[in-house]
């Protein structure tokens, strides 16, 4: 009975189907994280606030923790139009569109207020006006943190401590080239895998931001946790193509108008939300910062990595040093 349950919810979901059945469009929109992760409160911050600007016109129901699918599977459904509106990471649209690497380059970004001051400048315009010959549109730009390494080998101090860690990354090619590069072994694979991957020693560590080391309890299968703050992190709250056909030149607006409030909200749950993740994992794993010194050893590595996309930056409207 449980499993036809399961099947059943799951069959609904791809369908649509929704108890809001007086909406004139009902829209889906598919998260990879759990119900209590930022990304997928600010999903639902952007549900409620298009339903009660739209005055129940559109409705957008949300699925969170991959049910429908990976951040890859998900975007690619956007694209066809059998789902309607995802949030996948900069690093996974570089494979749309490679200047998307560029907000994940290796310390860029000094904290969170430059990172929000660039998405929210003319380069981050410019950036989401590249998914639209992808049959996508991008709204905005959510809030995920800076990344950190954890493993289960020992802690990472210096550039030398990362030689030899089995390395799980996202299926990115900047992330991978740039970890080779310093030393470790390298696996891409999709979040929803690591666990198991952690569990099993097929990998033995991976980077992510406090809050979905939380969220996904890779402390029960970690040790150490060394603040690398080596990349900042952001999602892209995307529609497709094929649903803005189905409203008005008015509904449009208002979407639009939720996506950059609904930004503004999760941004700030997503700050404190990471604070409150840093105190939790911290009481499970071994943590340590590393001296300036040696981040400087790892920003001289990343440096062959800018150069590949310093001038495309600087045409979009972004410097870096």
């Amino acid at each position: 009975m449980k499993k036809i349950s399961q099947t059943l919810f799951l069959v609904m979901a791809i369908a649509g189907f929704s108890s809001s059945a007086s909406a004139n469009v009902i829209g889906r929109l598919g998260t990879s994280l759990p119900d209590t992760h930022p990304l997928t409160l600010g999903a639902k911050k952007f549900s409620d606030l298009v339903k009660e600007k739209t005055k129940g016109e559109v409705v957008i129901n949300v699925y969170s923790n991959g049910i429908l699918g990976n951040d890859v599977a998900m975007t690619s459904m956007v694209q066809a139009g059998t789902l309607d509106f995802t949030t996948p990471s900069t690093a996974t649209l570089a494979s749309l569109e490679d200047d998307f690497t560029i907000v994940n380059l290796p310390f860029i970004f000094k904290d969170r207020v430059a990172a929000f001051s660039a998405l929210d400048s003319a380069f981050g315009k410019s950036l989401l006006a590249k998914l639209d010959e992808h049959k996508l549109h991008g709204l905005a730009f959510f809030d995920h943190g800076f990344r950190q390494v954890t493993n289960s080998v020992r802690p990472i101090k210096t550039i030398e401590d990362m030689k030899g860690i089995k390395l799980r990354v996202m299926e990115n090619k900047m992330f991978v080239e740039f970890f080779n590069s310093i030393g470790a072994n390298t696996v891409a694979m999709p979040v929803n895998e690591l666990y198991t991957a952690l569990e099993t020693k097929t990998v033995d560590g991976q980077e992510n931001p406090f809050i979905v080391i939380d969220a996904k309890k890779m402390y029960e299968v970690q040790k150490y946790l060394s603040l690398t703050n080596h990349s900042y992190d952001t999602q892209v709250l995307l529609e497709g193509a094929v649903f803005m056909q189905k409203l008005t030149t008015e509904q449009q607006k208002k979407v639009e108008e939720a996506a950059r409030e609904a930004a503004i909200w999760q941004r700030e749950k997503s700050t404190q939300l990471g604070e409150q993740s840093l105190k939790l994992v911290s009481s499970h794993l071994q943590v340590n910062n590393i001296e300036e010194k040696e981040i400087q050893k790892f920003r001289k590595a990343a440096e062959p990595i800018w150069e590949n996309y310093r001038e495309r930056a600087r045409k979009l409207g972004l410097k870096f040093e």
